[in-house]
């Protein structure tokens, strides 16, 4: 064998040895002649526990920590041993190899730390995509990279993962021997899991403190002498508005009725502009898990177990994907993808028949080494596609992908937008209405109708068209008693959105864009997990579409350090590690600023613990008491059967 391609998953594998001419399929690879492709199936690699370091680590205790490995060891993945061995027999009869994983820092990890556990020494190159098109990969396969063009980036993928490591473990174990006695057991502490509890118990307090505030608005009717009458809305001086524009002194507003009272007004602006809002992009996963929880109730891990299994189909691209952008190679596909759907689905086939498989919206970029790892996901040329086959839910999730697609060739949603501005005894009155002109992508996304929105006031519907200059009437007004209302409850997809975005809920700008360019905290594959962890563990609890903190969960987040639970934690980390990745920084720099914050962490936490005695409010009290050392007992799920077993702290 002379060249051994390592793909990330089989489906990777399969559509380059495809284009490679490889169609031999062997045991967990596909061969021909000189080349072999192969495949890892996502990490087949752990990285070891605890106890592997530290023989006595158990029982926990504080006075045992921390736990930093001098040398890190790597476990193999009990489920994909037998894959693993398969890569470690292709690894010993070649000495070239081409890391074809996904192009982006997890990747490149899941490739090169099997490279280095079984001690490769061989060449090494790099094919660099983004897409799994043929046009992409040929393109790709004509570009191939050397090994040091991505190097960096392993680098920094172990040392995102090390960094997870020693925080994850060390403030776990220091949480739960100092407050899980309390009969809660594991109190489980991650750089992503920790602060995303945080954003919900803040949000879910933030709700429960708030105080409603009353608001006014004056809406006033104006008449011209050919009996046009239309209403329009008082816009408050900013000397007498609140923060966000409205009027919270009701007397305010009566004046400026009493003052206006059957007073001659006129038109200052009176304006048409042709408005066009594009067809949103395609869906990533956070989107469609987002969508899926909006509109069917769905669950985030149940929105990507039916998109994976979709996906296994051959019925969509891949699904964990954080791009709602397409690669501009892939529009000579549009035709035959479109003409399918319309066989699959007899209900798109009359708005499919309308799309300009042509038009280009701006969900097409050009894809090169800078652009995300993996596309938006779409429907697949594939014309296997059974729908009644699919499960309802696997319907509704094909149904919502397909017509994201569709949205990008029906052209862009077009209005008229007109606006009046109205002065009257110096007080100025506003009114926009919105008359539409062509529905455009709206015709298949009906649930998307934000622009449809009447920004002017209750009564601008339909206004007629006025000159300026035009004199006008004020013939009525009325007030309206609002009230401010507090902030949602955090659902699955809202919350998953909030992950992404999470640079929000930073203050210092410069974290702030390192959040954005990173995408926020966790990833598109993982975040799912991370929300059912906060589940399983008792921090967070669902209500209906709802997702709640429990009194658990605010009590462990009061007694986190904040810089455990906080979001510009991550984006501290991030700016290192892309700077790892750049070749600006030392992997080792990075891992001894780890270790002085995590003993900053465990000294901060040990803290908490005042007398040794004290529980924290909202942690369960000890039910029992271990019969030979009299500590608290805590009830733990049993691995071998469906029950719960009594064990000593």
């Amino acid at each position: 064998m002379k060249t051994l391609y390592i793909c990330e998953k089989p489906k990777q594998g399969a559509d380059i040895a495809k284009v490679l001419g490889i169609t031999k399929y062997g045991d967990g690879c596909v061969e021909c002649g000189d080349i072999t492709v192969t495949w890892c199936i996502g990490h087949l690699l752990e990285m070891a526990s605890p106890e592997y370091y530290r023989r006595d680590i158990k029982p926990w205790s504080i006075e045992k920590l921390p736990v930093i490995p001098e040398n890190w060891q790597m476990i193999i993945n009990k489920k994909t041993r037998s894959q693993f061995n398969i890569v470690q027999k292709l690894l010993a009869k070649t000495k070239h190899v081409v890391v074809a994983t996904d192009a982006d820092r997890e990747g490149e990890v899941i490739a090169r730390e099997v490279l280095d556990y079984c001690k490769y020494q061989g060449k090494i190159e790099r094919l660099w995509l983004s897409a799994l098109d043929v046009e992409s990969i040929r393109k790709a396969l004509a570009d191939i990279k050397p090994g040091e063009f991505s190097e960096n980036l392993y680098y920094a993928g172990i040392g995102r993962r090390q960094a997870d490591w020693l925080v994850g473990m060390n403030m776990t174990m220091a949480a739960s021997s100092l407050f899980g006695g309390y009969g809660d057991g594991v109190l489980s502490v991650g750089r992503v899991q920790t602060p995303t509890l945080k954003l919900v118990v803040d949000r879910d307090l933030e709700i429960e403190n708030f105080k409603s505030k009353n608001y006014y608005v004056l809406l006033a009717k104006f008449s011209s002498k050919k009996h046009e009458k239309f209403w329009a809305k008082l816009q408050i001086s900013e000397d007498k508005a609140d923060s966000e524009g409205r009027c919270l002194d009701q007397q305010i507003a009566s004046d400026v009725a009493a003052k206006i009272k059957n007073k001659a007004a006129k038109v200052e602006e009176s304006k048409d502009e042709k408005k066009k809002t594009t067809a949103p992009a395609c869906l990533s996963l956070s989107e469609l898990q987002s969508q899926a929880s909006s509109k069917f109730g769905m669950s985030a891990k149940r929105t990507l177990d039916i998109a994976q299994l979709l996906y296994e189909k051959g019925i969509i691209t891949y699904p964990r994907s954080d791009s709602g952008f397409l690669p501009e190679s892939q529009l000579n596909d549009a035709a035959k993808i479109l003409d399918n759907m319309k066989s699959i689905d007899s209900d798109l086939s009359a708005l499919i028949s309308k799309c300009d498989y042509k038009q280009k919206s701006s969900v097409w970029k050009k894809w090169d080494n800078n652009s995300p790892s993996h596309h938006a996901i779409i429907p697949t040329e594939s014309k296997s596609v059974d729908l009644k086959k699919l499960t309802k839910d696997g319907q509704q999730i094909y149904d919502l992908i397909c017509r994201y697609y569709i949205a990008q060739f029906l052209g862009g949603y077009i209005y008229t937008s007109r606006t009046i501005v109205v002065v009257c005894e110096d007080e100025t009155f506003k009114a926009v209405s919105n008359e539409l002109v062509e529905r455009g992508w709206k015709a298949i996304l009906t649930f998307n109708d934000k622009v449809d929105i009447d920004k002017g006031g209750d009564k601008a519907i339909g206004l007629p068209k006025l000159r300026k200059g035009t004199v006008l009437d004020n013939t009525n007004s009325k007030i309206e008693a609002k009230q401010t209302k507090p902030l949602v409850y955090f659902t699955e997809g809202t919350l998953i959105q909030a992950m992404k975005n999470v640079g929000k809920y930073v203050v210092d700008t410069k974290l702030k864009k390192v959040l954005k360019e990173t995408s926020g905290i966790g990833t598109v594959a993982t975040r799912d997990s991370v929300i059912e962890i906060l589940i399983k563990r008792n921090y967070l609890e669902r209500k209906n579409k709802k997702l709640i903190s429990t009194k658990k969960g605010r009590a462990f987040i009061k007694l986190m350090p904040l810089v455990v639970k906080d979001p510009a934690t991550t984006a501290r980390w991030e700016q290192s590690l892309e700077e790892i990745a750049e070749g600006k920084r030392q992997l080792k720099l990075f891992s001894s600023q780890q270790h002085q914050v995590l003993s900053s962490m465990l000294s901060t936490l040990a803290l908490q613990k005042v007398d040794g005695s004290v529980k924290p409010e909202g942690l369960s009290e000890a039910k029992y008491l271990c019969s030979k050392c009299k500590k608290p007992l805590r009830r733990i799920k049993s691995k071998r059967s469906s029950g719960y077993f009594w064990g000593c702290t």
